[in-house]
């Protein structure tokens, strides 16, 4: 059965009942495109048991992933404020469920619910604190270490230790070769921390591999339990 999504957890009965008339839970697939900087956001979503990348790009399309949203997050918040262009893309990392609710109704919650925009700018925190982190540990860490705090952040945002990902997806979003993702994932399968499978990596050893990630997996986490409270 697919996690609920925290933030719609976390509000109270009135801004419930103003979502939900509008959400539908719907399936999404790897590589879909959710926001597309060029275009007009036409809803917001909350993820259930898949992963979202946001994606920054150059005019000459280059991308870089600036952070990953999962059950314990959205993808649109500005549509809270009625702002419904993106600055950047976001798409499907790990395929799963996610509830949609059409911006103008998340606009409308908003309007009238104190507990929904609390929530919503509380997240919007905690994303920038992963954003900012993210850029540090891209700059300072090796590989590897980003490598084991990026499936652990994945680990977390999914609640499972199985993840579906190809080999080049996972070296697109870590800005590294195939061949240079290849070695990291075999390092880490040798040590008995993953078992990499046809599409698939999964965690053997979570309390291993977060002793191989670099501090940022903590200080990232911490930071979103400051604000929203552990997510189960």
């Amino acid at each position: 059965m697919a996690a609920e999504n925290h933030i719609l957890s976390l509000l109270d009965a009135t801004a419930l009942a103003l979502l939900k008339p509008h959400m539908r839970t719907i399936a999404v697939e790897h590589g879909e495109l959710l926001h597309n900087s060029s275009s007009e956001i036409e809803f917001a979503f909350f993820p259930r048991s898949c992963i979202i990348s946001v994606l920054a790009s150059t005019d000459q399309g280059a991308t870089a992933e600036t952070s990953i949203v999962g059950r314990e997050g959205m993808i649109g918040s500005s549509t809270i404020h009625g702002i419904t262009t993106s600055f950047a893309d976001s798409i499907v990392q790990v395929a799963g469920e996610a509830v949609r609710i059409p911006a103008g109704e998340v606009h409308r919650a908003g309007r009238e619910s104190e507990s929904f925009r609390k929530t919503v700018a509380l997240f919007d925190l905690s994303l920038l604190a992963q954003s900012q982190q993210s850029t540090a540990c891209q700059a300072l860490h090796q590989v590897e270490n980003r490598a084991a705090r990026w499936l652990m952040q994945c680990r977390k945002r999914l609640g499972s230790n199985d993840i579906r990902l190809t080999q080049e997806f996972f070296g697109q979003m870590l800005g590294v070769q195939r061949t240079t993702i290849n070695l990291v994932e075999r390092t880490l399968q040798n040590a008995g921390l993953i078992q990499i499978g046809r599409g698939r990596i999964s965690i053997l050893d979570a309390k291993g591999l977060e002793a191989v990630s670099c501090d940022c997996y903590e200080r990232i986490e911490k930071r979103y339990e400051e604000l929203l409270g552990p997510l189960e």
